[in-house]
């Protein structure tokens, strides 16, 4: 009976992973047979705090992957149970620490969910030491892509975000720009990208304003964009000039504050990074503003497949909203932690490391082939650039432009 399990868990991998397109996991190792009861899974997300609407999308699609992976084994006949611990960050790097130590002393190896690049950099030394694997869709800064660690980051790290983004704004002939970034991670490494691209380009930065997380008043932030902005309309043209932001949702209280002093900033287009795409948040606190400066960010894109139809169907239906990327390959994580863990055998986390990469660049998910390099990142994703304009009587993100990471290009419509 043992050694059927055995076969019947490394055939359903095969299966799962190649769901729909005929693929199956090249012949591998069959795992050994130990495995039986609850199997723990870690799963923090920001459920509070500035990324709270992307932790509540990617919380709906890790609890469809949950019930769908325990539907699997139970199909499969094998004596497990995955078990899915929700933690709440709070959006918060040291919470995120506190909560991965909480779920270590209780015994789990492997953590996923929402965690953006503050959190992974708090927790990285802590999971290295501990061997516990980490498989994350929210964090993208590239220094933090290492060969060998417990970090696994199913999405593509910030320089194509930088580079589109450079591309983008360029291509739409605008050659001075003034650059607004929150000090995250995540917006340093896109701006630094995007700065350098964009002079590469033949384009100006202007100013390079700078602001602490946790800002509310954003007063002396719009005064240097001001200061910088005023002048450059004067002498090229509002048509020639942009303010590029790398910040969290708290631009929409940048936004307002803006409106508020009648600022010479809204005169021009402004543009954001992935930390704002699809934000409801934008769209209910400053949609009149965003509209507007023509607001435009960017984000991931996964291809289209009755596997994202099912899990985008399911998120609409719970939460009346659509999934973002993030979400969409926090569903992909989910199953990419359960399948690695069935594939190891055994739960342990330095077992489980070896064997993640394996599986996952044989999976095709709702996000599509997550084949990761050698430093445990995704190789690549297109990005898809979204709009703020007013449908009707309401304001919402609509597709304009698509990033094709193959050809380095941006394609409009």
């Amino acid at each position: 009976m043992e050694f059927k399990k055995v076969l019947i868990v490394a055939v359903l991998i095969a299966l799962v992973v190649g769901v729909g397109i005929g693929y199956v996991i090249p012949k591998g190792p069959a795992p050994p047979a130990g495995l039986s009861g609850e199997i723990p899974i870690g799963v923090l997300l920001p459920l509070t705090g500035d990324f709270a609407s992307y932790g509540a999308r990617g919380k709906a699609c890790v609890e469809l992957a949950e019930s769908e992976i325990n539907s699997f084994v139970k199909s499969a006949g094998l004596p497990v149970t995955f078990k899915f611990y929700y933690e709440n960050t709070e959006t918060k790097a040291d919470i995120a620490l506190q909560k991965v130590q909480t779920l270590a002393a209780k015994g789990v190896k492997v953590v996923t969910g929402l965690l953006c690049s503050a959190d992974i950099q708090a927790i990285k030394g802590y999971a290295d030491t501990n061997k516990i694997v980490v498989i994350t869709p929210f964090s993208t800064v590239a220094e933090l892509g290492v060969a060998g660690d417990y970090i696994f980051r199913l999405i593509p790290h910030d320089d194509m975000e930088g580079i589109a983004l450079a591309r983008l704004v360029y291509g739409l002939g605008i050659r001075h720009v003034a650059i607004l970034q929150r000090k995250d991670p995540c917006d340093i490494s896109i701006a630094r990208m995007f700065k350098k691209e964009f002079e590469k380009l033949g384009g100006e930065v202007l100013v390079y304003v700078e602001y602490e997380p946790g800002t509310t008043e954003f007063t002396s932030e719009l005064q240097a964009l001001e200061s910088a902005v005023g002048p450059a309309i004067s002498k090229y043209g509002a048509d020639k000039v942009a303010i590029q932001t790398l910040t969290w949702e708290d631009l929409a209280m940048v936004l307002a504050q803006a409106k508020a002093r009648n600022s010479i900033t809204l005169s021009v287009r402004w543009f954001g990074g992935d930390a704002i795409a699809l934000s409801s948040v934008i769209l209910r606190d400053a949609g009149d503003v965003a509209a507007h400066v023509q607001l435009l960010a960017g984000f991931y894109y996964a291809p289209d497949s009755p596997k994202k139809a099912k899990v985008i169907d399911y998120v609409k239906r719970k939460l009346g909203e659509e999934p973002d990327i993030y979400s969409l390959i926090a569903y992909d994580c989910a199953w990419v932690a359960a399948l690695s863990i069935l594939q190891a055998g055994v739960y342990s986390g330095e077992a489980i490391q070896k064997v993640v990469p394996y599986v996952a660049n044989n999976y095709f998910g709702a996000s599509g082939w997550t084949e990761l390099d050698e430093t445990g990142d995704r190789t690549g994703l297109d990005i898809i650039f979204y709009q703020v304009k007013r449908v009707g009587t309401e304001y919402k993100w609509v597709a304009v432009a698509k990033y094709i990471a193959s050809m380095g290009s941006v394609v409009w419509g």
